[in-house]
């Protein structure tokens, strides 16, 4: 299945079985997230598995209220993660500024920062 199959026929699944996610499911989702592109592969997030059910059911808890209640089937999953995000390094945060601002830089090929050139 090539990427525009995969994009076009994923679907948003809402309701789940009553029964615990294989440890080994939940490890090949981790890994495609861990795998997507960042700047200089800095990966600025961590990922929380919750499976513990009074936890979770705080967490979910945690992400609707009745003003707005669009993520209400959350309480019945049966593990969520959670994506902290956090600021990107410095030289990640850099990069991207002289990318937005396509300034030329002379940097030597032989530093191989990040295995890209300006």
């Amino acid at each position: 299945m090539n990427f525009l199959e995969l994009v076009t026929k994923r679907q948003s699944v809402r309701r789940y079985l009553d029964k615990p996610v294989e440890p080994e499911k939940i490890e090949r989702c981790l890994e495609a997230a861990r795998l997507a592109p960042s700047a200089c592969n800095s990966q600025p997030w961590k990922f929380v598995v919750i499976d513990d059910e009074e936890l979770k059911n705080k967490v979910a808890s945690a992400t609707y209220s009745n003003l707005v209640s669009i993520n209400r089937f959350s309480t019945e999953a049966p593990v969520l993660v959670l994506i902290i995000s956090q600021r990107p390094k410095p030289f990640a945060r850099f990069a991207s500024r002289v990318k937005n601002r396509q300034l030329k830089l002379s940097i030597p090929h032989s530093l191989n920062i990040c295995n890209w050139r300006v």
